[in-house]
């Protein structure tokens, strides 16, 4: 074979490589805490690969209690995912010390994102001083489930749950059933973020705030708490059950209420063996505040991304409306006013907690969340545990978080 023929079969090699490279698709690597295959997060990817050949997603999950510490490191060396997942009361931090990428402009320009539809809650969530570093991925809310057979066995109509801070004493000391093992109510007050998250709607309820935590107000809504567990009508467990450990409670009928969010709706679902239902969090009787936590996860291209608009089409797509319906099968809301379910899933449940993210109230935000969170977790062990009174307890907690609003507040 001729010189002339090996070099043009060469570069006619080179030339079929380069086009299979074009061709091959940009990653796009995400990460996320989601393991249940239910999640709307596993029907995006899919459908997300299978929609378009220009990038293609490498999703990678990360236990709940791993993706914060772990994408500080990331980012810190210089290794980040392209997308993540972040939890909403600490968009603030990560935002506010340059970790993650500004998408105001990205976000103002992009023909599927109107931020006019979306809730008050998660927006303001998503920024810091007027730049936009996130995208609501859903929200959630607390609510108060109860076992409607327990109730009729016990005298109390299912029909008309507790609507008030004195009518869930009542019923829970009705409910309590030593000789079976059965408690009236179950919440979590677990030395972590979910305490604080389940115990500030009864705060606010109670007319009381973060940075007013030596008030009287802050004291009555924790000192419920010592109440319940004092008299017997919550389990001292509850100082170390997670959200899930204190419905699977529920569910195995262990107590007869409980505090939880709509993403429980699938277990209870699947292993429930009882009629269960769903009412709106119960009020303080002399202030009649609805209020309740408002959670959820948000997309945050973190920076130092390599493929930043890949992750923002990402985003895109997984903020369009077909996506957040598949979202309520996991129990997740969309973080938009202009999608609700004509036919959902479990609608008796739709309809309370869709009602309860009006009253919603975000963490924050705040770029020193976990400094603020801190004090009042340990506040709470400490009054439920009898190692402090509830306002002692506070009273120190207010002493750690007040210089950190005095400098920045919420």
């Amino acid at each position: 074979m001729s010189l002339r023929k090996l070099l043009l079969g060469a570069i006619a090699a080179i030339g079929l490589t380069a086009t299979a490279a074009l061709a091959e698709p940009k990653t796009v690597t995400l990460w996320h805490i989601y393991n249940f295959e239910s999640d709307m997060i596993h029907y995006g990817i899919k459908a997300f690969n299978e929609s378009q050949s220009e990038y293609r997603i490498e999703p990678r999950l990360v236990p709940y209690t791993n993706i914060n510490p772990e994408l500080i490191k990331a980012i810190a060396t210089g290794t980040p995912p392209d997308l993540t997942v972040i939890n909403d009361p600490v968009v603030a931090s990560f935002s506010s010390q340059g970790q993650l990428t500004d998408l105001t402009d990205r976000i103002a320009k992009s023909k599927i994102i109107n931020l006019d539809v979306y809730y008050k809650g998660p927006l303001a969530s998503s920024q810091w001083k007027g730049r936009r570093y996130s995208v609501a991925r859903e929200v959630n809310a607390l609510a108060l489930y109860y076992n409607a057979d327990m109730f009729r066995a016990k005298g109390l109509d299912p029909d008309k749950p507790p609507k008030t801070w004195s009518e869930v004493v009542a019923a829970a000391e009705k409910l309590r059933d030593p000789a079976k093992g059965v408690y009236g109510i179950g919440f979590c007050a677990h030395s972590s973020e979910q305490a604080v998250f389940q115990w500030l709607p009864f705060l606010w309820q109670a007319g009381g705030s973060i940075d007013k935590l030596d008030q009287p107000e802050a004291t009555q809504a924790l000192q419920l708490w010592v109440d319940l567990v004092q008299k017997g009508l919550a389990s001292r467990d509850v100082i170390n059950q997670q959200q899930r450990e204190v419905t699977s409670t529920f569910i195995a009928g262990g107590s007869a209420m409980a505090v939880g969010g709509p993403w429980e709706l699938p277990n209870l679902q699947k292993d429930a063996k009882f009629d269960w239902r769903v009412a709106v969090l119960p009020v303080k009787d002399d202030k009649n505040i609805k209020a309740s936590s408002l959670g959820g996860f948000h997309f945050a291209i973190p920076k130092g991304a390599k493929e930043v608009d890949g992750a923002f089409k990402v985003i895109e797509f997984m903020s369009n409306a077909t996506l957040f319906n598949e979202g309520w099968k996991a129990g997740l809301l969309a973080p938009r006013s202009d999608i609700e379910l004509k036919d959902p899933q479990w609608p008796q449940a739709y309809g309370v907690f869709h009602e309860q993210i009006k009253t919603a109230i975000q963490r924050g935000p705040h770029p020193q969340w976990p400094d603020l969170s801190r004090p009042i977790q340990i506040a709470i062990q400490e009054a439920l545990t009898g190692t402090k009174p509830a306002n002692v307890a506070l009273q120190e907690a207010a002493k750690k978080i007040q210089p950190i609003l005095a400098k920045t507040p919420l």
